[in-house]
Parts: structure tokens; sequence; C-alpha cells
């Protein structure tokens, strides 16, 4: 202060009412400044303290969670090891008992299990006309689950899920065009950002539907080969929400049909093909089954990391095995065992979806009368 007096003093007449003035605002505003540096400092403390106990807080939650995990997967365990116990009949195996635990679960009730008498019966029809035109299927996902641990549909299952070959699909699309039964759904799905494909009656009032996954045959199969194709997958999907000539086809406007010939599709397509044509120079995939040891999930196809590695030998899959679903043979993969195991461990273990499994069919939708007819009326056909 003595320094800015001075310098003060040396230019200004000290006589000056004015100057005198503002010289003694200046030093209120030094005070209050020195007063705001203080309060400054303390919010940092007060800051760092609180981050010292967040942090301590995050430790004791983390390890807090970490113990609780631990104390409900141990009482899971010991929960099913009493469950397996009270059930296991003497001399019974314990794999014999869990198999017969899954084989005497009651079914579905009311309009679910309506739902899942009518896509069986579609799956019985999709078998028919495949075999009749000399095209090959395998059941996929789920519905091979429910096959091998259920013979039918899993109880809380509603949908139906095959894998075909490209070629195959192709096929399958020409033949159907000339059935006044059936028809192919064909459409792209924004949400997914997927082209699917669904077998379907040509009843608009009968829901019943057979979701169909497209494989190309591969030089090479396994983790890696399908990491490369969610990797591109993504750089797909990428493109697909920043391209201009895409934006009309977003959440408000998610389902396009692929069917039709306007320019909207055909933007559509061309970057589906763009992204086939580079998982082939990828070696991901290839054009032609010559020199293929592996199939591997189409670029088109919904998929993520949480679906397993679908890239297979091509000797897991062919030549297909049939076996019971609700009373009718189907086609299955060669190793339905293997397939299943890598895709969800145990599958005698307790199931984990019974409460959360996604459903197809709105219940709304499904409770109305004009749809229970169609599917009635399609079921008493037979």
């Amino acid at each position: 202060m003595g320094l800015l007096h001075d310098a003060i003093s040396r230019f200004v007449p000290p006589s000056s009412r004015s100057f005198h003035a503002l010289f003694s605002e200046v030093l209120d505003l030094r005070n209050d400044v020195r007063v705001l540096n203080d309060e400054v400092w303390k919010l940092r403390e007060q800051n760092m303290d609180l981050q010292k106990l967040c942090s301590e807080l995050g430790d004791l939650v983390s390890a807090s969670t970490s113990s609780l995990k631990d104390d409900f997967d141990a009482h899971d365990t010991h929960a099913k090891m009493m469950l397996w116990n009270i059930m296991q009949e003497d001399g019974e195996s314990l794999e014999s008992t869990k198999r017969r635990f899954f084989e005497t679960l009651p079914e579905a009730e009311g309009d679910l299990r309506l739902l899942q008498q009518g896509n069986s019966r579609l799956l019985f029809e999709f078998d028919s006309f495949c075999r009749e035109h000399n095209v090959q299927y395998w059941l996929m996902f789920g519905t091979l689950l429910g096959a091998v641990r259920h013979g039918g549909f899993i109880p809380w299952d509603d949908d139906l899920d095959v894998g075909m070959m490209r070629g195959d699909i192709k096929k399958l699309i020409h033949v159907t065009k000339a059935s006044d039964k059936y028809r192919i759904s064909s459409a792209f799905d924004w949400h997914a950002h997927c082209w699917q494909l669904r077998f379907m009656y040509r009843d608009i009032d009968n829901p019943c539907f057979i979701d169909l996954f497209i494989f190309d045959y591969s030089k090479r199969y396994g983790a890696e080969v399908f990491g490369d194709l969610l990797s591109l997958r993504q750089s797909m999907i990428d493109e697909m929400n920043s391209a201009d000539k895409l934006a009309f086809w977003n959440r408000d406007n998610p389902i396009l049909d692929a069917n039709d010939k306007s320019s909207l599709s055909e933007d559509v397509w061309d970057v589906f093909r763009s992204y086939r044509a580079k998982a082939e120079s990828m070696n991901i995939t290839s054009a032609s089954c010559e020199d293929c040891s592996g199939i591997t999930f189409s670029i088109e196809n919904y998929c993520d990391s949480n679906d397993g590695i679908l890239s297979y030998d091509i000797k897991d899959i062919f030549p297909v095995e049939r076996l019971p679903f609700a009373g009718a043979a189907v086609s299955v993969p060669r190793d339905y065992l293997g397939i299943l195991s890598r895709y969800y461990g145990d599958i005698w273990s307790l199931p984990k979806d019974i409460h959360s499994h996604y459903s197809h069919v709105p219940s709304g939708a499904l409770a109305k009368e004009e749809t229970k007819a169609a599917i009635t009326r399609q079921l008493r056909e037979h």
C-alpha cells in the first residue's frame, strides 16, 4: 500500500478530494479481493476434502458390492445344490436329474401358449416347404436350446430362429414368391441396423413368423474372424448413422420395406453391398464355397459381442441332424451340443431369463380376437 500511496502522491495533488475518495474505494476493493481469495482457498480445501471422502466412499461401495456379489453367488450355488439334492432320485445321475427337471417344466398358458402352438405349426410347414424345394436350414439360439432341452419351445419363449446359407436364402425368397400361403417379410430395421428376413403366412392377422439369419462361407472361422466382422459392422453402422443420404432412416422412421424399389431403400442396399464386399476383401467371408472350411454370420444380420462367436467350422453345421420339436422332426446343426455349450455354457443350469425374455409379439396384439382366430384357424387346418 505504501508504494501505491507514494506513486499517486507524485502525480496527483494530495488536496484533491475526488482522488482521496477514489483511493479509498481502491483500498476497499483490495480488501474485498483479499477476502474473496481467502474464501476461494477455503472452498478449494473443502473440495479436496470432499474428493477424498468420495474416493473413500467409492472404495467402500466397491468392496461392499464385491462382497455382496460373492454372497449372492454363494447363496445361488447353495440353493441350486439343495434343489438338485431334493429332486435327485436314488441311483440317478445329476445330469439325468437336471434333464428330468426341464422335461417336466409346465408349458406356457393362455395367449403365449397359443402363439407357441401357432409358431410350432409354422416351423413344421417351413421344414416341409424347405425339403420340398431342396433348401437347407438349421435351428439357432433359443429355438435350438428349446429343441434339445425341452423337446419344443422354452416355456417362456415366443419366437423361432433359423440359420441359412445365403444361396439357400435367395432360393427360399424366389420359391416363396409363387406360394399363395407363405411370404417373406424383407425389411431394413434402423434399431438393429440389419436386413430383417422373416418367413410368415400371407394371412396378415396371423403374427407367427420365423427369423431367418444369413450365413456366408468363409476360408477362416472362429473368434478372430468374428471379431473382425463385428469391427467392420460397427464401421458400417457409424457410416449409416452419419450419411446424409440415409438421414431419412432414423428413430422416427425405423422400418423400411427392403422390396421397395425407391431410391430410399436402394441407398440402404448400397451400404450393405459395399460392406459385404469389404468383408470379402478382408477375407472375413467368401463369395463362393471354394476352398472354404467355415461359415460366418453375415454382416447384414443384427449381432453384437454378446451373441457368442457366430463363426463355425463347416463340419459343426453340415450335414444337419434331425431332432424332435413339439412332436415333429426339424433340422439342427451336426454338433448341436457343442454349439449350445459354446453359446450358453451349461444348458442344464437354471435359466436367468425367465422373467426378462423379450416379447416379440406385443401382448396387446396377441389379445385381439382376430389374431387368436387366425392362429386357431391355421391349427385346425391340420
